[in-house]
């Protein structure tokens, strides 16, 4: 069934999944407006993303993450964070809103996108931890793509063909 215009695309999955580079190229394939989950919450508390971390908790940060869902406008590309289609009302909002892509991506293949320690990613080297923990989560999405080997291009075209 093809997507409607109404119809949220979001797309979820690993840090060095190419949610980012995938949601530019969706944004630009379909012409819809992308939004990227990371800049609206660094807008909304006024500082980066380590910082929120560091000065007020992943807590915080989560609740900042789920206010950014609850206010995603309708038809957009969505380039969530790693763990925003982990929480249960914004997976369910997410879910009901139109169509979500698990980005599959594999430990060695992440690891080789982020490089060695990106601090501006403080849950990098928690990296095999959260895998564990989200993939039961990540599994509940529309569409679940493997990227390994494949371009951010490619991977667009490849949701497209799905949906």
């Amino acid at each position: 069934m093809p997507l409607a215009s109404a119809e949220t695309l979001a797309l979820a999955g690993m840090m060095g999944s190419g949610k980012s580079t995938v949601a530019r190229h969706l944004g630009r394939l379909l012409g819809r407006r992308v939004v990227h989950l990371d800049e609206e919450i660094v807008r909304a508390a006024g500082k980066p993303i380590p910082a929120i971390f560091a000065e007020d908790g992943e807590p915080r940060f989560r609740a900042l993450e789920r206010e950014a869902v609850a206010a995603l406008p309708a038809g957009v590309v969505a380039d969530l964070g790693g763990g925003a289609f982990c929480d249960p009302a914004s997976a369910a909002r997410l879910l009901a809103a139109g169509r979500v892509v698990f980005l599959d991506v594999s430990a060695a293949e992440a690891a080789r996108r982020l490089g060695a320690g990106d601090a501006g990613r403080p849950l990098a080297e928690r990296w095999p931890e959260l895998l564990g923990r989200r993939l039961p989560l990540y599994r509940r999405a529309h569409l679940t793509v493997a990227v390994d080997g494949l371009t951010a291009e490619a991977v667009a075209r490849r949701i497209l063909e799905s949906l």
